[in-house]
């Protein structure tokens, strides 16, 4: 597998809990190859976050549109890398990535926002998680569309 890029490797050592740091090192070490089960297997569920940054989604956020214009009330950028056990990919169309992810039949994904830490998680069983240290905006009123 080749190395993660930089956005996940960050993204995973800033949100994985004490107790899942080897493992999470583990796959972003240099030079490693890692398998994709391995990788796979950390996605498919929220268990290696420290759950201090964990923030479940509002069920009014919950399509791509919705999780977009989140995350960009949050400082997120219109690139990100995605991370998914087929892979990872970098530099990512965050509205594609998204749409991506939440239409996928199986498998975990971590959308990774620049700047970070910022990202979104959604695990095997189709759980969606908000992955941030910082305070979820309020989103009230209507919110627009936001077109690229």
């Amino acid at each position: 597998m080749p190395q993660l890029p930089a956005p996940v490797i960050a993204a995973l050592e800033a949100f994985a809990a004490p107790d899942a740091r080897d493992a999470v090192q583990s796959l972003t070490a240099d030079g490693d190859d890692a398998p994709r089960e391995r990788l796979a297997a950390l996605l498919d569920s929220v268990e290696w976050v420290d759950m201090g940054v964990v923030h479940p989604m509002a069920p009014e956020l919950r399509d791509p549109e919705g999780v977009r214009r989140l995350l960009t009330a949050m400082g997120a950028e219109g690139r990100c890398a995605v991370l998914s056990g087929s892979g990872s990919e970098d530099d990512r169309d965050l509205g594609g990535a998204l749409d991506q992810v939440l239409q996928q039949q199986s498998g975990g994904a971590l959308v990774v926002c620049r700047p970070g830490p910022l990202a979104f998680l959604v695990t095997a069983s189709g759980e969606r998680w908000l992955l941030s240290d910082r305070e979820l905006p309020q989103l009230t009123g209507p919110l627009p569309v936001i077109r690229d």
